[in-house]
């Protein structure tokens, strides 16, 4: 049963995404919303360097950075954010959530990034030098 007496087919709560009510304005919802969908894909991110290399193993660490830096500065901003009761799917566990994903990007990254710097600096020191 809902809890607004305006509408009795309100969600609330349970599987899916619970709805934000306005909690944050539309535009820091956007950025919210758009940290969640990167750190979900943090996988996809890593795989997709691992089969196209190249400029991918370049990006990947940067980009995790930036989002990173960007939970850090709406976790900062909004403390509504941090609450430890909120719902399973809603923005703030989803929120929450997030930052272990976005770690594990950054540091796959720097990883990925160190292998073929290393690899490359290994060829080039073994490399016998033609006459």
């Amino acid at each position: 049963m809902s809890m607004d007496p305006n509408n009795p087919y309100a969600p609330v709560g349970g599987a899916g995404v619970v709805p934000v009510d306005g909690k944050f304005p539309p535009d820091v919802e956007k950025k919210i919303e758009a940290v969640i969908k990167d750190a979900r894909q943090f996988w996809l991110a890593i795989l997709l360097c691992f089969l196209c290399s190249g400029i991918g193993f370049l990006i990947i660490g940067p980009w995790y950075l930036v989002r990173l830096v960007q939970w850090n500065s709406l976790n900062s901003q909004f403390p509504g954010l941090q609450d430890p009761n909120a719902l399973p799917g809603s923005i703030e566990r989803r929120f929450q959530s997030s930052f272990w994903k976005l770690i594990v990007g950054l540091v796959a990254g720097v990883l990925l990034f160190m292998s073929v710097f290393f690899f490359v600096v290994l060829t080039a020191a073994t490399a016998t030098p033609r006459p």
